[in-house]
């Protein structure tokens, strides 16, 4: 009981504890929630680089009279994600004044028929978690969030059959979210918002130095204030 007793070895044990407990538990218990900008969901995240792809395709199309029909065909793709890029395509199109078909018309279809075909192919599209991390190991969360697409495309002339128009591009995005965003930023609804969170579990490295620091410094407490009333 007397070591306890001696203030200077108190003091050497109690300090480096205590840092230790401010230090770790301080940053997980004050995990920031943004930064006041406006947070993107994965699935905007997907919309916003399926936008900025078709915007390149599109740029560098052949000109095409307005009202002019379309018929869209997907000739490969990656999945469920791809109706995301679908949709986007689509309002895109129609926001440049061309009318969009996805069924393929009959032969003897006496109804209009689509002047070209935009035939497209997803060579990419992904969202990631590219890593889960701390700070200098101890600092809150962080979500490094990564996306991509590639798409090739060709504009066909339906009355003869030939290729007018060849296109690809390729667009990325990346940016940091703190962890305790994720639940906001990913839809239950759709699996490719959801993407697999690799990370190591901090919780079983952080709790025994949280309650050793608080046990340390209520020894502490207890043993001073006893000197004191000697």
């Amino acid at each position: 009981m007397k070591f306890f007793r001696n203030d200077v070895v108190i003091s050497r044990i109690a300090c480096p504890l205590c840092l230790a407990f401010l230090f770790t538990a301080i940053p997980v218990l004050s995990d920031p929630g943004g930064t006041g900008e406006k947070l993107l969901t994965n699935y905007e995240v997907i919309e916003v680089i399926s936008g900025e792809a078709i915007d390149d395709l599109m740029a560098n199309m052949p000109d095409i009279e307005k009202n002019t029909l379309l018929l869209l065909v997907k000739g490969k793709g990656i999945g469920n994600i791809d109706d995301v890029f679908r949709k986007t395509l689509i309002t895109k199109l129609a926001g440049s004044d061309m009318r969009v078909s996805e069924m393929v018309p009959d032969e003897t279809s006496t109804g209009e028929q689509p002047a070209y075909e935009f035939n497209y192919q997803l060579v990419r599209l992904n969202l990631r978690y590219a890593d889960i991390n701390r700070s200098y190991g101890i600092g809150s969360k962080k979500v490094d969030r990564t996306a991509g697409i590639g798409v090739f495309a060709q504009l066909i002339d339906r009355s003869n059959g030939d290729i007018v128009w060849v296109g690809e591009t390729r667009r990325d995005y990346e940016d940091t979210i703190s962890y305790s965003m994720l639940g906001r930023v990913e839809d239950p609804e759709h699996d490719f918002t959801r993407p697999e969170r690799k990370e190591l579990r901090w919780s079983k490295l952080v709790e025994p130095v949280i309650v050793t620091g608080i046990v340390t410094g209520l020894i502490y407490l207890f043993f001073s204030n006893q000197s004191s009333n000697d």
